[in-house]
């Protein structure tokens, strides 16, 4: 028996000595701590993969917003726009209801001479009055050219 045991100790002491002996019998709990730190730096990896993940995310999400926002501002403008149009069309169509057909000269005697219209004016000759200077004939422009030369 005292063979076998030196034997034993032999092959322990080639194989090792007791950190062969300690091997063996924590074999299960050194897979178990393996284990949990091979999962320790899948999941700091995963971590940083997620951080990153999620900075980009809020850029993009930051990016939607600015363009949501540019969005509701072209409609609104758009509304605007189209109301403003509406309102125009409207003046117009009440305008076209009141269209004189007649010549000028009936169109002068018919409107009053409290009408504020430049047209008008100029028709009854108010505005040369104003504006001595300005052109309202061909022989106006003849005199202009006279004049610069």
């Amino acid at each position: 028996m005292n063979e076998v045991l030196v034997t034993i100790g032999s092959i322990i002491g080639t194989l090792g000595g007791w950190e062969a002996v300690k091997y063996i019998l924590n074999r299960k709990s050194n897979k178990v701590i393996a284990e949990a730190n091979a999962f320790a730096i899948q999941r700091s990896a995963l971590l940083e993969d997620y951080q990153r993940v999620q900075g980009e995310v809020d850029v993009l999400k930051q990016k939607v917003d600015e363009l949501y926002t540019k969005l509701h501002t072209l409609e609104n403008e758009r509304i605007d726009l189209i109301r403003e149009n509406n309102e125009l069309r409207l003046k117009l169509k009440d305008a076209e209801k009141h269209v004189c057909l007649q010549p000028d000269d009936k169109c002068l005697r018919r409107l009053s001479p409290d009408v504020k219209c430049r047209l008008v004016g100029l028709l009854r000759g108010n505005y040369t009055q104003d504006h001595p200077d300005v052109i309202m004939t061909e022989d106006d422009m003849k005199k202009s050219n006279q004049e610069n030369n």
